[in-house]
């Protein structure tokens, strides 16, 4: 899209507004450096907003991915504190074999990809205040080409690649969450079934009858964890979706941008 605007608005520029049926004398440019520069400035000014929208957004993140951690460690919690709860993980038929069934690998693997997230987090915040910042410090009217060609740079190798990469690692996270919600609703399952796999299989990993009040107990901190995991997917998928629309839009105007922009500083050279 960005080649074809750039040859559309090249060939408009450099050939004038009329169409060239016969051969006409040189005709000036439809665009002048100036109105270009309008354009960029208008372009980036979408953006600003949208970051400026975007912020309350962004700014629940950090409690989100702390939240997050707690829901981590209550899961890890959960696999721990109950023998019964330990050893049904190793015989459930796990749909995501040699992943999930290997607890501590997926609590570390989380726990990494929340590190990595929060990381993310950090760059693309500070990407997003130094365009802010950049772009308050321009006047509406007067900017000069060379500076708006500047920020629409910034923007394109900085702002979108720190948007990426935050949209990356929030999506591992869903990916290694949902492996989570997927053993948490298996184990579920697995206490409340009587069918005859899970009734070897407790009978093997030493369930009985008299240990009801274990199992009563182990229960309830299996749907707690379930109802906390499935809750902490819904908030990052939301999340998730606001920042993929959000760098879309951000997308199409910092491509205007660079385009206006530097057609603006070969024009005022």
């Amino acid at each position: 899209m960005k080649q074809s605007i750039l040859i559309a608005m090249t060939v408009l520029l450099f050939t004038g507004c009329m169409p060239q049926s016969t051969p006409q004398p040189p005709q000036a440019a439809c665009l002048n450096s100036a109105q270009l520069s309008n354009y960029g400035y208008d372009s980036l000014a979408r953006v600003a907003n949208l970051l400026r929208e975007d912020k309350k957004n962004i700014d629940t993140f950090d409690g989100f991915i702390s939240a997050m951690k707690v829901t981590v460690n209550n899961y890890a919690t959960m696999i721990k504190s109950s023998v019964y709860i330990s050893n049904v993980v190793r015989f459930l038929p796990i749909p995501y074999a040699g992943e999930i069934s290997n607890t501590t690998k997926l609590i570390s693997k989380t726990a990494l990809h929340l590190s990595v997230a929060a990381d993310a987090l950090d760059h693309y915040k500070k990407s997003s205040a130094s365009f802010l910042d950049s772009f308050d410090k321009l006047s509406p009217n007067a900017a000069p080409p060379a500076e708006l060609a500047r920020l629409a740079t910034f923007a394109d190798s900085v702002l979108l690649r720190d948007a990426r990469n935050l949209q990356v690692s929030l999506k591992q996270i869903s990916e290694s969450t949902g492996m989570m919600a997927a053993t948490t609703q298996s184990i579920a399952d697995a206490l409340d079934t009587t069918g005859n796999y899970f009734s070897q299989a407790k009978s093997y990993v030493g369930f009985s009858k008299t240990s009801v009040t274990a199992s009563t107990s182990d229960k309830t901190k299996v749907n707690e964890n379930r109802n906390s995991i499935n809750a902490r997917m819904i908030q990052l998928n939301q999340k998730i979706t606001l920042l993929e629309h959000s760098a879309d839009t951000n997308r199409l105007n910092i491509e205007k941008a660079r385009i206006y922009t530097d057609l603006a500083v070969q024009l005022s050279q």
